[in-house]
């Protein structure tokens, strides 16, 4: 088998980051599979493993203007011709077929997904897990298959494997980069190390969440022994993003005290609002305030402009005053001579004998 010759003639340096790789599994294993944290933490983790994926094939996009187009929130718009416009549409569009695959895929993925499961089990039977997850990866995408099934089925066999207890999407992605080697001896160790970095990063981003979820439990201040404001930052860190509403609901608290928290901790720099909106507002920790910034504000009346088409007489005034400017032609206008159809009209009348005397043939 194809594992098992890579193993044959491997050296020391695939044996190193194998090891290395293994041990940075069980090391995010442990700290995440009962971390309060995990929903956000997978959120943020899915909008990144979907940017990497879209950005091997030349598709850049911001995580945080993918999570705007996720939660339906109208972006502020890239660019400033038609070409850097549409090439934003188009990263928008990679990302988001990126994230159906690894997150919500459709009936005929899951099928595609279910076919790359069976190649990487071929491959784990001889090779292990994580070995044999690079070589199916790597024969998989030989026999001229796409890459994204192989990635969502990769979430899934690390937790059919017991590598990982919850769905990290940990998927290589910069193994497939323009100038990444293909030879299997050389691939292999780099498609190892790139999931190594892909959980160091996973724990830098994390640490930086965590620190943010601690100085808002910290800085929320005294409160007495009734008071749910923990809770509210608890329910704040675990929901990347949340309402009112559904933050009462999720405490069993009235939609005035939600507001009444959010407004307090909104004041004191705690939390953002990323919708720019004074009626169905989303709330985030800091560590989300990017989000805010890739929103589009809503459009909002002028100052002092009342409801409804303005007057004419409004209009009139507001109208600034016609410059004298003369627009006359700088000189006589050209005049030309007509044109003379004769010569087509024969022209044409000739090829239509021409194509009735051959058809009669």
């Amino acid at each position: 088998m194809f594992g098992s010759e890579t193993l044959k003639h491997s050296d020391g340096h695939l044996n190193k980051n194998l090891t290395q790789t293994a041990i940075a599994f069980g090391r995010i294993d442990q700290r995440l599979r009962h971390h309060p944290l995990l929903p956000a933490i997978l959120f943020r983790e899915r909008l990144e493993a979907a940017r990497a994926c879209a950005a091997v094939d030349g598709h850049l996009i911001d995580p945080w203007r993918l999570a705007a187009e996720l939660e339906g929130l109208r972006v502020v718009p890239l660019g400033s011709d038609v070409f850097e416009r549409g090439s934003s549409v188009d990263a928008a569009h990679a990302a988001f077929a990126q994230y159906q695959w690894l997150v919500k895929p459709d009936e005929a993925q899951r099928n595609a997904i279910e076919s790359a499961l069976g190649w990487l089990s071929e491959h784990s039977k001889a090779s292990g897990p994580l070995l044999g997850a690079a070589t199916a990866f790597h024969a998989w995408v030989e026999a001229g298959h796409a890459r994204a099934p192989m990635r969502a089925a990769l979430i899934r066999h690390w937790r059919r494997t017991d590598i990982l207890h919850f769905p990290l999407p940990l998927v290589g992605a910069r193994a497939f980069i323009a100038d990444a080697p293909w030879e299997p001896s050389e691939w292999i160790p780099c498609f190892l190390n790139c999931l190594n970095d892909e959980i160091t990063a996973v724990e830098n981003r994390t640490r930086k969440l965590e620190r943010s979820w601690r100085h808002a439990r910290l800085q929320s201040g005294a409160q007495r022994s009734t008071s749910r404001a923990d809770k509210v930052i608890d329910i704040l860190a675990a929901y990347p993003l949340i309402s009112a509403t559904r933050l009462s609901d999720e405490l069993g608290l009235s939609l005035k005290a939600a507001y009444i928290y959010l407004e307090r901790f909104l004041s004191n720099g705690l939390i953002v609002e990323v919708t720019h909106r004074t009626a169905r507002r989303l709330f985030a920790l800091k560590e989300l305030e990017p989000l805010r910034e890739i929103v589009r504000p809503p459009k909002r009346p002028l100052p002092g402009r009342k409801r409804g088409r303005p007057k004419k007489s409004e209009s009139q005034e507001t109208t600034p005053p016609e410059e004298d400017v003369d627009i006359r032609p700088p000189g006589p206008v050209p005049t030309f001579a007509p044109i003379n159809y004769e010569e087509l009209e024969r022209a044409i009348e000739n090829a239509e004998r021409i194509i009735r005397r051959y058809r009669a043939d």
